[in-house]
């Protein structure tokens, strides 16, 4: 009798216990999500999202995982991927996407699209294209890092000249910036320049511009660098110009630690994206708007930018999948948390004609239609998209360093790097 007793006891216990158990199990689904964004993103995106995503989905727990320097999450990410110990959900810059891809690390997403019917027409089409290789759709676009002029309106009141216009040349451009150079305090020296420029990846736009061509012959398959044709070397002199010969740049041994010269008051313009419209909303001491991005021989605007990717080891593709196209697919609610918070230009063409980004409720009203400039003829300026890329990069801002600070000439730096990039091209063509 006692023995029936305890046996009846210990069963109670089972049962009374397993409640408790399943209540305190970990969620069924964990999904680590890695991410390069600052704080103000982190705090007023990233986790509002991540917990209105957690309650819409209660089997899924979404891992927050962050670094905010772009080159730190790329050499991060590439460590991880190696060890096998790669996040589920990833947020890679375009180039980036495709050089993971090639080598087999994303899922390819395109059946879950033709699955569940996902529209993909309301993507911009030459920015979608930038995520897609043959049949393959290696990533969601959310956005373009599009390129305008941001003008200080008190700069340009004070020197008499008139606003840059969203049909400006680069030639009025330069015309327009020596009117704009100027020493405020008369000891000889100049201490307001035209315009902040930078030297590290933005000057591929003026090769495009000037001769409606990549560095490279293939986006995607190089086989030959076309940077050594004497059209694009006097493009890239021509940048540098800007900066040596016409004056209108501090060199960025001038700059002397200053990142942001326009913020700084010692610039009245810079060529820039739109993740700098939280920044100087909120720490700008002067009235400023923007205009459309000067235009060459061949107007273009940057297309690239970043999209939301799955790894190809993630155990949970499905979850993966379905955050992701919560985050950056059609009508997305992620996407639209960034847009009223006025952080980026969308790679959705609704959305790009939407009053959220138009005319974003609460944000300072500027000439937002001067990011959409050349939309339809989007360029790179991180080229090529190839695992090569890197050794290239590193190649070309070694050689020009000295062509923006005029100790050396474009034809001069360029004839050093062709072979040293000739032969990554060659040592590639082994492996394709």
């Amino acid at each position: 009798m006692k023995k029936r007793l305890l046996i009846h006891l210990l069963f109670c216990i089972l049962l009374l216990s397993l409640p408790v158990f399943s209540a305190l199990s970990a969620p069924e689904v964990t999904l680590r999500w890695y991410l390069r964004w600052d704080q103000t993103r982190i705090r007023n995106v990233a986790e509002p999202v991540k917990e209105e995503y957690e309650r819409l989905n209660p089997g899924v727990n979404i891992v927050i995982e962050n670094i905010a320097s772009g080159d730190e999450y790329w050499l991060k990410l590439q460590t991880m991927l190696a060890a096998n110990a790669a996040p589920d959900v990833i947020y890679p810059a375009t180039h980036h996407a495709y050089i993971l891809s090639s080598k087999n690390q994303l899922l390819d997403l395109m059946p879950f699209v033709e699955r569940d019917n996902i529209d993909l027409s309301v993507y911009i089409p030459a920015v979608l294209d930038l995520y897609k290789y043959e049949d393959i759709l290696y990533a969601l676009p959310i956005d373009t890092a599009a390129l305008v002029t941001f003008y200080n309106k008190e700069m340009f009141d004070a020197s008499g000249v008139p606003y840059p216009t969203d049909d400006m040349t680069w030639d009025e451009f330069i015309a327009m910036g020596k009117r704009l150079v100027r020493d405020t305090t008369g000891d000889g020296r100049i201490n307001q320049y035209a315009v902040h420029l930078d030297t590290d990846i933005y000057w591929p736009m003026l090769v495009y511009h000037m001769t409606g061509e990549y560095l490279f012959d293939d986006l995607y398959q190089p086989t030959e660098f076309l940077l050594k044709k004497q059209e694009q070397i006097n493009a890239v002199q021509y940048y540098a110009d800007i900066i040596v010969k016409h004056g209108l740049a501090p060199t960025p041994s001038q700059q002397a630690g200053i990142t942001d010269t326009f913020l700084a008051g010692v610039a009245a313009m810079n060529i820039v994206g739109h993740w700098r419209v939280p920044t100087y909303n909120a720490e700008a001491k002067f009235e400023w708007d923007v205009a459309a991005l000067p235009r060459g021989k061949y107007p273009a605007n940057r297309g690239e930018g970043s999209g939301f990717a799955v790894t190809k080891d993630t155990k949970h593709p499905e979850a993966a999948w379905q955050f992701v196209n919560y985050l950056a697919g059609p009508d997305a609610p992620g996407t639209k948390k960034l847009l009223e918070l006025g952080l980026m230009v969308p790679s959705q063409l609704p959305l790009c004609e939407s009053e959220l980004f138009v005319n974003t409720p609460g944000q300072r009203q500027i000439n937002k239609q001067a990011f959409l400039a050349w939309r339809d003829n989007p360029v790179v300026f991180y080229q090529p998209f190839h695992p090569i890329f890197d050794e290239v990069n590193n190649i070309l801002k070694g050689e020009l360093a000295d062509v923006w600070e005029g100790k050396d000439t474009a034809e001069a730096a360029v004839k050093r790097a062709t072979p040293r990039v000739e032969a990554l091209l060659r040592e590639a063509a082994l492996f394709n």
